[in-house]
C-alpha cells in the first residue's frame, strides 16, 4: 500500500480536535493485536490525548485511508467502495443511532462512534472510535466460528436488519436515498467484481476437475448473473445489507471468556438485497459443515426470533414487514449468489489469490503449504454444496 505521511496523519486528528473541542492534543500511534484482513487501504490506531473543558481526555481511534497513491485505483473499487462506507457513517449509522435511541438496550446495535470524514479525493479518510479499546476484538481462533460466536453474530445482524425496515417504515424518504446510494449488486452496477467471481468460479472447476460438482459449477458459472440479479430483484421483501458479513468484519466483546456481543465492521459493500443473504453468506463463510448440520435451522431461528423481537419493540408486525415464510422463501433464492460469492471469498482468504489488486496476504513458502491450502479449499467447497443440496437450495 501507499505510503501514510505523518502530515497527513496531523491533518486528519486537526479535524477530530475540532469536531471535538480539544485543545493543544498530542498523539501516539498503536497497534492492532489482532489485525483482521483488510484489502482496501490501512487501518490506523491512534491515541489522541488532549485538553477538553479543562480536563485531560484520551481517545482512541481507528483511522481508516484510502490509499494515497493512484496506483492503486486502477479498477475504481477503491473510491466506489469508501464512497459507500463514508456515507454509511456519516448518514446511514446516524439515522439508526436516532432509532435505537428508543428502544431498550439489549436491542440496540452497536456501531462505531464516527468523529470526522474527509472526501476529498485520495485523501478520504474516516476517523472512528477504536472498538478494540472498548473492548472488542477478531477471533482468530480458528478459521471458522464455534456455535457461541455465531449466535452472538446471528443477533447482531438481525437488529442491522431489523434497524433497516423500521427505516423504511418510519423515514421512508431516507430509505429511498439509502436505495439511490447503496445500490444492488448486479453486473451493471459492479462489472469488475462480476468478471473476479467468474474468474472464480473457472478456478473452481479446474479444481474439481473429473469429480461429481463440475456439473454444478458450471451451470453456475454460465447463469451467473441470473442469479445475482436474483438476489437483487427476485426477493420478497429488500432491505439494507451488510453485503460482505463473514468472521474477518465481525469484533466481539466478552465476558468470563464468553462472547456476549458483536460489532459488524466493513460498512464498503452494503446494499440492497436480502436478508437472506446476508444471513445465509455469514453461516456459509464462517462455520464448518459439522456446525452447520447440527444447528442450521436452529441458527435460522434464532436469527428470526432476534429480528422479529426489534421490530416489536418499535411496533412493528414482522408477519407484515418479513415473515418467516417470506425469509425461507428468500433463502432459497439467494442461495445460488451466496455460494458464487461464498467461493470468491474462500478462494481469497485461503491464501490462493495471488495476482491483482486485491490478493491474498498469505504467502506460500512451499509448493507444498500451497497444495495443503487448495484441498483445504476443496474440502470447504465441497462441504457447502454438500450441505446446500441437503438444505434442498441446490
Amino acid at each position: 500500500m501507499s505510503v501514510i505521511s505523518e502530515e497527513y496523519i496531523r491533518s486528519i486528528l486537526d479535524e477530530v480536535a475540532t469536531v471535538c473541542n480539544l485543545k493543544n492534543y498530542e498523539y501516539a500511534l498503536q497497534n492492532f493485536k489482532s489485525k483482521a484482513q483488510n484489502y482496501f487501504g490501512e487501518l490506523i490506531p491512534v491515541t489522541l490525548t488532549a485538553k477538553k473543558d479543562e480536563k485531560t481526555v484520551n481517545f482512541d481511534l481507528v483511522l481508516k485511508l484510502a490509499p494515497t497513491d493512484e496506483r492503486y485505483r486502477v479498477s475504481g473499487a477503491v473510491g466506489v467502495m469508501f464512497s459507500r462506507e463514508m456515507y454509511v457513517y456519516s448518514s446511514l449509522l446516524d439515522k439508526y443511532s436516532e432509532i435505537q435511541a428508543s428502544l431498550p438496550l439489549n436491542e440496540h446495535y452497536v456501531m462505531p462512534t464516527c468523529y470526522y470524514i474527509c472526501k476529498e479525493y485520495c485523501k478520504e479518510a474516516i476517523a472512528m472510535a477504536n472498538m478494540c479499546a472498548q473492548g472488542y476484538t477478531p477471533y482468530t481462533n480458528s478459521p471458522f466460528l464455534d456455535y457461541a460466536h455465531i449466535t452472538v453474530s446471528l443477533k447482531a445482524l438481525a437488529k442491522f436488519h431489523a434497524f433497516s425496515f423500521i427505516l423504511k417504515q418510519k423515514d421512508p424518504e431516507t430509505f429511498k436515498e439509502v436505495e439511490k446510494t447503496c445500490v444492488p449488486f448486479t453486473p451493471e452496477t459492479n462489472k469488475r467484481f462480476t468478471e473476479i467471481i467468474l474468474d472464480r468460479l473457472d478456478k473452481a472447476i479446474e479444481k474439481f476437475t473429473d469429480t461429481e460438482y463440475v456439473g454444478l459449477l458450471s451451470e453456475l458459472k454460465s447463469n451467473c448473473a441470473k442469479y445475482v440479479e436474483a438476489a437483487a430483484f427476485s426477493i420478497q421483501k429488500p432491505c439494507i445489507c451488510h453485503g460482505d458479513i463473514w468472521k474477518e468484519n465481525i469484533l466481539f466483546k466478552y465476558e468470563d471468556q464468553k462472547p456476549t456481543n458483536a460489532c459488524l465492521i466493513d460498512y464498503q459493500t452494503v446494499r440492497i438485497s436480502s436478508a437472506a443473504y446476508d444471513t445465509l453468506f455469514l453461516i456459509t463463510t464462517s462455520t464448518n459443515s459439522d456446525l452447520r448440520k447440527e444447528n442450521y435451522y436452529k441458527l435460522l431461528d434464532l436469527y428470526y426470533s432476534t429480528f422479529e423481537q426489534t421490530l416489536q419493540c418499535a411496533n412493528l408486525d414482522s408477519q407484515h414487514i418479513y415473515s418467516r415464510k417470506m425469509f425461507d422463501e428468500d433463502l432459497k433464492t439467494v442461495a445460488p449468489a451466496c455460494f458464487i460469492i461464498s467461493n470468491t471469498a474462500i478462494w481469497l482468504s485461503n491464501g490462493l489469490q495471488e495476482v491483482g489488486h486485491v490478493r491474498s496476504k498469505q504467502v506460500f513458502k512451499s509448493p507444498e503449504e500451497k497444495e495443503e491450502a487448495v484441498n483445504r479449499y476443496r474440502s470447504i467447497i465441497k462441504s457447502i454444496i454438500d450441505d446446500y443440496k441437503g438444505f434442498g437450495y441446490f
